[in-house]
């Protein structure tokens, strides 16, 4: 079901931006403005059930003209197995320098994380993304194995020494 809804959104973008396909497979060139929304999205394949950071680094630019602008951006990321978590966020082409966000959410099977640039701005701004990961992140069963073994390990080195 979920992936039907992701496909849908994708047809739907596509649709708004008038072209037959608007969508890269990767978020490596810029996000340009356009008339329509401009997206892209990334595919990650068969993630084991559990919690999961995500995070990428976005910078807006402007390309050309004398006006800075705040561009807004959305993005999706949703999966097989776990809720889809959505964000909008923005930035101001005054400032540079690369924004770092990040969030951790439920995921497992194939997944997906689509950004669009939201909005209609002339054609002389551009939003880049970049490190874009998925990252597990350790249960506390993990932390609670590894104490566990670091103290077997104490005890046995302390077995074995040789009383004077």
């Amino acid at each position: 079901m979920k992936k039907f809804l992701v496909s849908l959104a994708l047809t739907a973008m596509t649709f708004a931006t008038g072209s037959a396909f608007a969508a890269s497979e990767s978020c490596d060139d810029p996000l340009k403005s356009k008339l329509g929304q401009s997206f892209c999205y990334e595919v990650f394949d068969d993630l084991a059930p559990g919690l999961y950071k995500v995070s990428f680094e976005y910078e807006a630019t402007k390309t050309g003209g004398p006006f800075d602008r705040t561009l807004d951006f959305a993005f999706l990321f949703d999966s097989a197995k776990g809720p889809g978590t959505f964000d909008q966020l923005s930035d101001s082409t005054k400032t540079s320098g690369w924004n770092t966000y990040s969030f951790v959410t439920k995921a497992g099977g194939d997944s997906f994380l689509i950004f669009a640039l939201l909005g209609v701005y002339p054609q002389k701004f551009s939003l880049a993304l970049q490190n874009i990961t998925v990252t597990a992140v350790p249960e506390p069963a993990t932390y609670a194995m590894l104490l566990a073994g670091l103290g077997a390990l104490v005890f046995v080195s302390r077995r074995r020494r040789p009383q004077d």
